[in-house]
């Protein structure tokens, strides 16, 4: 690709580059271009605004003189590609030998807290291993070793990034594969924990206990959610203390804006009937 970096109005970089998608952090280029690069056409041109989720998040790049959460605009022309294999296209070995690379590389992005590019990698050992079938016993071994690792790290990196409903799913394909993964039950536990889910995350602690009695964080997290579920429960009850209240004076409000509608009526009524000659009256007038 040929690409041209902005910030602020100053240009800060200008390059041919070729790298794999998904690994661009390595050439300092931001996941932001990883990311459009999947959707592009060879020869195309495009500008790209990237905010500092998908530029040089809080980091920047001092490299650069990029300040944190700096907003980015790229030129990027892809001037020409090479597909990778397709899953099917690699035989079982191949996908082993790929997945520990990859592994590796997620994690060393992982530590650099760089989460979006290690979700790629880690992302790259599920697309290739999930759906394996027919395996030797060796090979059946260490797939599933290979994918209870990726599935845990996926839940780490969706705890870093915010995204907790994902985390629980890859804790629960964790768990698919090892159910009594102590990992796993605690991760699951924290996510639960942050979606305000305070049952459901005590439940997970409880059962971390269950495989690791000595694990202080899980008795500290039940604490947490006793708390939190008392918390929750208290201002519930506040909440639905002062509706009510409000519903009882409107209730009122109204009884008493009704009785003196109709107070109101009965009184113009007997003005009325006082007012107003009766038939017989008017007959009487008649004759005399």
């Amino acid at each position: 690709v040929h690409l041209e970096g902005f910030c602020g109005g100053t240009r800060f970089d200008c390059k041919d580059v070729k790298f794999v998608v998904g690994e661009g952090e390595d050439h300092d280029i931001p996941i932001g271009i990883d990311k459009a690069l999947e959707k592009m056409q060879r020869g195309e041109h495009c500008v790209l605004y990237l905010g500092p989720r998908y530029g040089f998040g809080e980091a920047g790049k001092p490299k650069y003189g990029i300040q944190a959460n700096a907003e980015l605009v790229y030129e990027v022309t892809l001037k020409s590609f090479e597909k990778a294999k397709e899953s099917w296209e690699m035989d079982t070995k191949e996908k082993l030998e790929q997945a520990a690379i990859v592994k590796e590389k997620g994690t060393m992005y992982f530590k650099e807290g760089k989460y979006l590019q290690a979700v790629i990698q880690y992302g790259k050992i599920v697309s290739w291993l999930e759906m394996e079938y027919g395996l030797s016993e060796k090979e059946s071994k260490a797939s599933d070793s290979f994918l209870l690792a990726a599935f845990l790290n996926l839940a780490m990196c969706y705890l870093k990034l915010r995204e907790y409903a994902k985390a629980v799913e890859c804790c629960d394909k964790a768990l698919g594969l090892d159910q009594d993964n102590e990992k796993g039950l605690y991760r699951r536990g924290e996510a639960r924990l942050l979606m305000n889910e305070f049952e459901l995350a005590k439940c997970d602690f409880q059962k971390v206990l269950e495989v690791n009695p000595q694990n202080k964080a899980a008795k500290s997290q039940i604490s947490v959610c006793q708390k939190k579920t008392k918390e929750h429960n208290e201002r519930d009850r506040r909440i639905y203390a002062n509706m009510f209240t409000k519903f009882a004076e409107r209730d009122a409000k109204e009884a008493a804006s009704k009785t003196g509608v109709e107070k109101a009526a009965e009184k113009a009524a007997c003005e009325k009937g006082l007012k107003t000659p009766s038939a017989e009256d008017e007959e009487a007038e008649g004759h005399v």
